[in-house]
């Protein structure tokens, strides 16, 4: 009977292992479509009344602040993968502690980035009236549109650096 829970362990482990880097290759994918489109996310529209106006990522804080913690996020999946990939097969706890531990930094910064963004792109959506807040959305379609895009990504990989958490906590478990 031990040697069928040990089997049985040892193919967890490996599934763990193996759905750990899984989800850490999509993670990686998917930061990094979503920076993109951040990044290519400019709209030039002429407007009769004041001239040619310009709707890109960097006139808003908030966009600048997602784009820089994506691309972090970005690097450290691939770090991670490496590690995980180099030492994760061993099994041994202090590897798996410290990649749940940094796992749980970059899910925080990137809730918090993706949070932010979103509030921005409602208010481009809907204004504000109240602060004189107007639809940019209404003039500048495309560029809310990669917005859109991209915060829809970035709500995915927080799921995914959930999912790349439990696993994490699972395998320590064993």
């Amino acid at each position: 009977m031990s040697n069928i829970s040990g089997g049985l362990r040892r193919y967890l482990s490996e599934f763990s292992f193996i759905a750990s880097v899984g989800l850490r290759k999509v993670l990686f994918w998917t930061v990094f479509m979503a920076a993109i489109f951040i990044y290519t996310s400019k709209q030039t529209e002429y407007d009769f009344s004041n001239g040619i106006k310009t709707a890109k990522f960097a006139h808003y804080p908030a966009y600048k602040y997602l784009l820089s913690v994506l691309w972090a996020v970005f690097a450290y999946t691939f770090f991670a993968a490496i590690y995980e990939l180099t030492y994760g097969k061993t099994g041994k706890k202090h590897v798996l502690l410290s990649l749940l531990f940094c796992d749980t930094i970059m899910l925080a910064l990137l809730s918090s980035a993706t949070g932010t963004a979103g509030a921005v792109l409602y208010l481009g959506k809907k204004g504000n009236s109240h602060d004189g807040c107007s639809k940019i959305c209404v003039v500048f379609d495309k560029f809310c549109r990669h917005m859109e895009v991209s915060f829809g990504m970035s709500i995915f990989a927080c799921f995914f650096l959930v999912w790349i958490i439990l696993y994490s906590a699972g395998a320590i478990k064993q």
